[in-house]
């Protein structure tokens, strides 16, 4: 957190970062319980993120064209107006009487077309604010303003939902948004996107190229699908899970967010501090193992405080692989395929959204706690076997390795 003080332009950006995050995780804390309001559905309840997954997957690659070729800030203030005016749109329709499942579902995949763009423009904005060396402590800064938000927005959003009506959280979504855009008029990004020569067309093609031939990026872009897929769909389930299984209603859900951002903020404080650290595919593969438990062990709780404690658990853990994957690939990349290959990772945030769609199935069959299990598990098992091939995702292990081998090499010669 250091960072913060020395770096006056990250600080601007990690407070507009933090008012966007604010807005954001509010949308997703009321968005799904507006859906199983209007259709009493766990299966719409999961359609409803997986709206907002398939315009996100459809787009990303084309939005990480976009960041390459244009000023990165220009288009993080396009999606925040993109995001306000969908806010505005929700308070209206619910507060005419108006709303419709249609109307959620349309919100959903205009939500995801905005992310599709700006957050792959984020990622890129956070290493030319920074600076490359400070890119992982910068990553974990981002990622504790985006759990300390991740603590208030839901207790506030549930709050403001029993007492004044879900409209009123929509008009704090609003307002993060306006303020985010605020701060970021007043940034003034050191390095800013170069221009190329090259068609879009040219560029979406050499980026995917880069992607499909590189290793490692092909490996942590997988790495991140299955845990998308099975891991993070938990979350579509979670209105669910308050309501139907804890009984808790909209306030509960607000303290079981809140308790995952609380178990995370933990984490992003901790490597926040910590420095460039070495062997990162050993915290990438461990912070995977331990999410996919606590959310096995999740899944079966019937019991508020315990299920509090198993979703901090979680994404204390998941932080841990989250900070480590994106400072694996924004550092592993060359800066003008920055965005193009961020945007596969933004792709792949909207497969948890497309998961919605599974895992609501899987909910209306046989219940969201085995919905939640079955993917936790699925998350070990791939970490289990990511595990095997560490030395392909970290290029200091592999250069340890190296080393090694030299050292022994150099050992077993005869003397002269």
């Amino acid at each position: 957190m250091r960072l913060l003080l020395e770096n006056k332009q990250f600080r601007i950006f990690w407070i507009a970062g933090v008012f966007s995050d604010l807005a954001l995780i509010t949308y997703f804390t009321v968005h799904g319980w507006l859906a199983l309001q209007v259709s009493d559905s766990a299966f719409w309840v999961g359609a409803t993120s997986g709206a907002g997954g398939l315009s996100l997957t459809m787009f990303s690659v084309f939005g990480g064209v976009l960041v390459d070729r244009f000023g990165r800030r220009s288009l993080v203030l396009v999606g925040l107006l993109i995001r306000f005016v969908i806010a505005l749109a929700l308070v209206a329709l619910i507060m005419t009487e108006n709303i419709a499942l249609w109307h959620v579902l349309l919100a959903a995949f205009g939500e995801g077309l905005a992310v599709s763009f700006l957050m792959p423009a984020m990622m890129a904005l956070t290493l030319d604010v920074a600076g490359r060396g400070k890119l992982l402590s910068a990553t974990a800064a981002r990622f504790a303003g985006m759990t300390v938000a991740g603590i208030i927005a839901p207790l506030a959003a549930g709050s403001i939902v029993n007492s004044a009506g879900i409209e009123w959280a929509y008009v704090m979504i609003a307002l993060g948004f306006s303020a985010s855009a605020g701060f970021m008029l007043i940034l003034r990004p050191p390095n800013p996107a170069k221009r190329t020569n090259s068609s879009p067309l040219e560029d979406l093609k050499q980026g995917v190229t880069y992607v499909i031939r590189t290793p490692q990026i092909r490996m942590l872009i997988a790495m991140i699908f299955i845990t998308e897929a099975f891991g993070w769909a938990h979350e579509s389930m979670l209105p669910v899970m308050a309501r139907d299984v804890l009984h808790v209603g909209a306030t509960g859900l607000g303290y079981l967010l809140a308790a995952g951002s609380a178990g995370a903020t933990v984490t992003t404080v901790i490597i926040s501090n910590m420095g460039d650290i070495r062997n990162k595919s050993n915290m990438l593969v461990g912070g995977c193992i331990g999410f996919g438990f606590f959310l096995v062990l999740f899944a079966w709780s019937q019991w508020l405080l315990l299920s509090l404690a198993f979703l901090a658990g979680a994404y204390a853990a998941v932080i841990v692989y989250e900070t480590t994957i994106n400072t694996l690939l924004q550092t592993s990349v060359p800066d003008e395929l920055r965005g193009r290959v961020l945007s596969f990772q933004a792709m792949m945030w909207g497969v948890t959204g497309l998961a919605g769609f599974h895992t609501g199935a899987i909910a209306s069959a046989v219940g969201a706690p085995v919905a939640i299990a079955i993917g936790g598990g699925v998350v070990i098992l791939n970490s289990l076997r990511i595990a095997r091939h560490r030395s392909q995702l970290d290029p200091d292990l592999a250069q340890s390795s190296l080393d090694s081998e030299s050292i022994d090499s150099r050992g077993d010669q005869p003397e002269s």
